[in-house]
C-alpha cells in the first residue's frame, strides 16, 4: 500500500494555533446553537460529497473493502451527525433540577458549556470515524478543536485535512498532521479536553501527559474482546456472524471477536459452521479476496505470522507478505501461556477455547483485564443475565457482534484496560461539555437559624432537617 511523506510541523507553529484556537473560543463564536448547527450541517454535507474519496482512501491505506469503509466511515459518521443535528437546540437548553428544602426559596439548573478548544487524536484503523464522530460533539457543545490523524493511515489523513479546510476556519477546527514526534508535541500543550482513540500502552502516555494539567481525557482504548457460544446457541448464527466480526477490516478492530469460548458439547459442530461460513464468504483462495484487507505494518504482519505456530490450524493459515494479507484462520489446542491468548491479536486469526460449564469462563474473565466487548451466544434469558451481571466489559453484545457499538442511542466505550469515558450519540455532546450547576435564590426569606451564633440552634436545624429521632 502507499505511504504518502509525513510532513513535520514545528512546535511553534501548533502553539500558534492552539492560540488562535482558544482566542476564537473566548469570542464566543462558537457557541450560539445557529452556528453549531449550520456547521454540522455543512460538515454532513461534505462527507456525502467526499464519500467516494473516503472510500478510496480507506482501500488504499488498508485494502479495506469499499461495503466495510461505507457502513463504518461514511454512513456511521452520517448518523451521528444526524442525531446531532436533530438534538442539539434541546441538549444545549439550561435543565431544571430540583432544589433542596433547606435551600428555599431557591431555584437550580444545570447549564451546559463547552470546554474550550479540545484535541482529538485518532488511531489509523477508522481515521475518519475516530475523528469525525467525536468531533460531531466537539462542534455540537460549542468547542473548538485540533484533529490528529494517524501517520500509519496517510492517504485517509490528507482527505480528512480536505474535508475539514472546506468546512471550518483553521481557528475554529485544524487537522495536524505528522508522525509520533508531532503527536507528543500535542501532548505538551494544554488543552482543556483531550480525546484518544489508540492502543493501551499509548493511553498511559496520553493520560500522564493530561495529568500534567488536570486535562480531563477520554481514552478509547482496545483489548482482548471475548465471544462465549453457549449450548443452547444458535450455532449458524454464532458461526456467521463471529467470522464476520473477526474478519472485518482482517480483524483490526478495536471491538472485533478476539477469541471464542465454546462448549465441549457443541465445539466440533461449531468449528463446522466457522469453515462453512469462511468459505462461503472468502472463497477457496482467501488471500485473492478483494474482501480481506491487510495488516497495516511489517511488524505487525510478522508478529500476527507468529500466533499461527502456537496452536492446531484446523482452517486457514495462508499469508502473503508482499500484500501483508493473511488468510481468515481458525487455531484450537493453544497452550494457556501462548502468546496469542496473551495479547492482543489484530489479525484474521481466531483462537477456539472450550470450556465445560459457563461459572469456568466467567471466572477465567474476572481474573484478566477488563475488555472493551463480550458477546455471548445463548438462547438462555436467564444465562444471558447471569453473563451481564457477573462480567465486567465496555460493552455486551447478546446474539450477535460488534453491533452496540454501531447505535447511536448507546454509549460506547471502555472500562479498566480497556478505556475511560464514552461516547456515540448524545454520551458525545456529554463528552465535551462541562454541566454547571446554578443556584439562584431570591429574597423572601433568609432564615437566621442558619448564622451564628448557633447556641441552641442545633436541635432546632435537626427538628427542620427531619433528623431528630422519634419520642
Amino acid at each position: 500500500m502507499r505511504r504518502e511523506p509525513r510532513n513535520m510541523m514545528t512546535k511553534q507553529e501548533i502553539q500558534a494555533i492552539i492560540q488562535k484556537q482558544k482566542a476564537f473560543f473566548q469570542s464566543g463564536k462558537t457557541k450560539p446553537v445557529e452556528a453549531r448547527l449550520d456547521y454540522l450541517q455543512k460538515l454532513k454535507s461534505a462527507l456525502m460529497e467526499y464519500e467516494d474519496s473516503i472510500i478510496e482512501a480507506s482501500r488504499k491505506d488498508i485494502g479495506r473493502a469499499d461495503v466495510e469503509t461505507f457502513f463504518t466511515e461514511v454512513n456511521g459518521n452520517i448518523d451521528e451527525l444526524t442525531y446531532a443535528i436533530r438534538n442539539v437546540q434541546k441538549w444545549t437548553k439550561p435543565r431544571k433540577v430540583k432544589t433542596p428544602l433547606w435551600l428555599f426559596p431557591s431555584q437550580s439548573r444545570v447549564y451546559p458549556e463547552p470546554y474550550g478548544t479540545v484535541v482529538i487524536i485518532s488511531a489509523w484503523n477508522f481515521p475518519f470515524m475516530q475523528l469525525i464522530a467525536p468531533l460531531t460533539g466537539a462542534i455540537a457543545a460549542g468547542n473548538t478543536a485540533i484533529l490528529k490523524p494517524s501517520p500509519e493511515s496517510p492517504v485517509s489523513a490528507r482527505v480528512v485535512e480536505t474535508i475539514i479546510k472546506g468546512v471550518f476556519p483553521p481557528e475554529y477546527v485544524a487537522v495536524v498532521l505528522g508522525d509520533t514526534a508531532v503527536t507528543s508535541m500535542l501532548l505538551q500543550e494544554e488543552f482543556d479536553y483531550i480525546f484518544f482513540t489508540g492502543s493501551s500502552r499509548v493511553g498511559r502516555i496520553v493520560s500522564e501527559a493530561a495529568a500534567k494539567y488536570l486535562t480531563p481525557v477520554t481514552l478509547e482504548l482496545g483489548g482482548k474482546s471475548p465471544a462465549i457460544v453457549d449450548t443452547d446457541a444458535d450455532l449458524d448464527q454464532a458461526a456467521k456472524s463471529i467470522v464476520w466480526a473477526k474478519n472485518y477490516t482482517a480483524g483490526q478492530v478495536c471491538v472485533t471477536v478476539d477469541h471464542v469460548y465454546v462448549h465441549t458439547a457443541v465445539k466440533q459442530r461449531f468449528i463446522k459452521c466457522l469453515t462453512h461460513y469462511l468459505k462461503q464468504f472468502y472463497g477457496d483462495e482467501p488471500l485473492a479476496s478483494p474482501d480481506i484487507s491487510c495488516i497495516i505494518d511489517e511488524r505487525s504482519f510478522e508478529r500476527a505470522v507468529g500466533y499461527l505456530k502456537e496452536g492446531r490450524i484446523v482452517y486457514g493459515g495462508q499469508s502473503d507478505r508482499a500484500t501483508r494479507r493473511i488468510a481468515p484462520t481458525v487455531l484450537i489446542n493453544i497452550p494457556p501461556e501462548a502468546r496469542v491468548l496473551q495479547e492482543e491479536i489484530f489479525a484474521p486469526i481466531l483462537p477456539v477455547i472450550d470450556f465445560a460449564d459457563i461459572k469456568d469462563v466467567i471466572e477465567d474473565l474476572k481474573r484478566k483485564p477488563k475488555p472493551l466487548a463480550l458477546y455471548y451466544f445463548s438462547r438462555s434469558a436467564a444465562k444471558q443475565k447471569k453473563v451481564i451481571a457477573e462480567t465486567s466489559s465496555g460493552g455486551v453484545t447478546i446474539n450477535d457482534t460488534m453491533a452496540h457499538g454501531s447505535s447511536v442511542y448507546l454509549p460506547f466505550g471502555g472500562v479498566g484496560n480497556s478505556g475511560m469515558g464514552t461516547y456515540h450519540g448524545r454520551k458525545t455532546f456529554d463528552t465535551f461539555t462541562h454541566y454547571k450547576p446554578v443556584l439562584r435564590r431570591n429574597f423572601l426569606y433568609d432564615p437566621p437559624i442558619k448564622y451564628p451564633p448557633y447556641r441552641g440552634k442545633l436541635e432546632g436545624i435537626k427538628k427542620f432537617l427531619g433528623m431528630l429521632p422519634p419520642p
